[in-house]
């Protein structure tokens, strides 16, 4: 067997797992592998009720974590609670571990898993290990230690768990795509985040030198903010998500599991609140699809940016 079959032959092995096998394999000029990927046929093409049924799942689980586990706010008994975090690691982990012995399952194991990666996450963001690095009453530096603190909880959990899994890292979207797309689309939305920005500032009577000031902490903000939600809401679930259900399906679930708990903003009145949640699952969507479109987090994550920038001020005057 030659490098390119040996080649083909490892892609195909690794892929066969998440399922997915290799339906040819050829060379690309250079004596570089060319995979092209099919569904194997082990694992079927789920029906329309098995397709509901997943949708259903999906959406309950994503709830379960980001709206019912979520520590920013005690709407519910369950938010913030260790012992309810840590039942969903267990309940997520057992469906996928069961699901996985049995081929015909492998979808659904795919889809547990990416909810008990997110639960994992979750709990660790509860327990907040991380918590002491908020020392700052400053609003602009105190929210960017908070986002630090935040971020370095959940990523890592993200990035271990794939890696263990030997999942490539293309599977949650870290990867450079297409960059003429997600370059195209993220800049041109982090350009108009950072005008608005700069109105809003004005309207609120701020004045240049303190928005100046504030400046390396906004970016602080907004970059591990934007990073962390896009793999933590997003990137985790849409490739696993998408094969199960179909793109469209988990463009909506993961739009509306990522709104669920933005309408229980603490720094908006309810009527704003429910106009907030409302353009998050629009931005959930847009996020979503661009991901799917570039094959890479990196356009969302400008476009996360960008929209957090039109809301920071906000943010911070009500700390």
């Amino acid at each position: 067997m030659g490098l390119t079959g040996l080649a083909c032959y490892g892609r195909a092995t690794a892929t066969a797992r998440d399922g997915f096998v290799d339906s040819s394999c050829t060379s690309s000029g250079n004596g570089s592998a060319v995979v092209m990927r099919t569904p194997s046929p082990e694992v079927g093409r789920p029906n329309t009720w098995a397709k509901a049924g997943l949708f259903v799942f999906t959406l309950a689980g994503g709830l379960s974590i980001f709206l019912f586990g979520s520590p920013f706010f005690d709407t519910f008994p369950t938010n913030g609670s260790v012992t309810y975090g840590a039942a969903l690691i267990a309940f997520f982990g057992l469906i996928s571990l069961v699901s996985g012995l049995r081929p015909s399952l492998t979808l659904y194991a795919s889809c547990s898993y990416a909810l008990f990666v997110a639960a994992t996450a979750n709990l660790m963001l509860t327990i907040g290990p991380f918590n002491r690095l908020i020392t700052s009453p400053e609003p602009y530096q105190n929210l960017a230690q908070d986002k630090l603190a935040q971020f370095l909880a959940v990523v890592p959990v993200i990035v271990v768990l794939t890696w263990v899994r030997r999942h490539p890292w293309d599977s949650i979207y870290l990867q450079m795509g297409r960059p003429h797309r997600w370059a195209g689309f993220g800049l041109p939305w982090l350009a108009i985040g950072a005008l608005g920005m700069i109105g809003i500032a004005s309207a609120y009577g701020i004045d240049s030198a303190t928005l100046l000031a504030a400046t390396p902490w906004i970016l602080a903000f907004i970059v591990l903010n934007a990073a962390m939600e896009e793999l933590w809401f997003r990137a985790i679930f849409l490739r696993s998500y998408s094969t199960a259900m179909g793109g469209g399906a988990a463009i909506l679930v993961t739009a509306l599991v990522f709104a669920s708990p933005h309408f229980n903003a603490t720094y908006m009145t309810a009527g704003e609140t429910l106009a907030f949640g409302t353009g998050v699952f629009v931005i959930g969507v847009a996020a979503a699809w661009a991901m799917r479109w570039a094959n890479s987090l990196w356009g969302s994550v400008l476009f996360h940016m960008g929209m957090n920038l039109l809301i920071i001020i906000q943010i911070a005057e009500s700390v």
